[in-house]
């Protein structure tokens, strides 16, 4: 069973989590086969239109004599929409100003929904906190190795 990350959204406005919106950011099969609908779908209408410009680009190109090369344009643009389209989706949201609350791992939508719904609006793994740390660690003074007592050419150097 493959398990895939889900990004969790709410409005701006919202109080509750009755409103979330979970973004699936895996491969979409469907966002391959049907590029510029899909985007269309998922209200991503300026890629949907750059997207069909695109495909209309390379059939042209395509009607020149370079059949193969048309081909394959159009299956590595849909290729592209199909691993980057959850992205696209994801970065809307945020755009929109929706919060971005929670991301896990689930097998399907509907883990998904009782992972987050079941953690009380928060995922199940997310609600035990890490202690804090007394300092950042990059901030700590840093020691200065001892020298190795190999007795080897390099080691040898500063004794001289």
């Amino acid at each position: 069973m493959a398990v895939t990350r889900f990004i969790v959204f709410e409005p701006p406005e919202s109080d509750g989590a009755k409103d979330a919106v979970f973004v699936r950011d895996a491969f979409s099969f469907w966002a391959l086969l049907f590029t510029f609908l899909w985007l269309f779908r998922y209200r991503l209408w300026l890629a949907g239109i750059a997207a069909l410009a695109v495909f209309f680009a390379i059939t042209l190109l395509g009607e020149q004599g370079f059949d193969l090369t048309a081909a394959v344009l159009q299956f590595l643009l849909g290729l592209l929409i199909a691993l980057e389209g959850p992205s696209l989706r994801a970065a809307r949201y945020r755009r929109k100003g929706w919060r971005e609350v929670a991301a896990f791992q689930a097998a399907d939508l509907t883990e998904a929904e009782l992972t987050y719904y079941g953690g009380g609006g928060q995922p199940v793994d997310a609600t035990a906190t890490q202690p804090a740390l007394t300092a950042a660690p990059w901030t700590a003074e840093r020691r200065k190795p001892a020298p190795a007592r190999t007795g080897g050419f390099f080691g040898m150097m500063g004794t001289r």
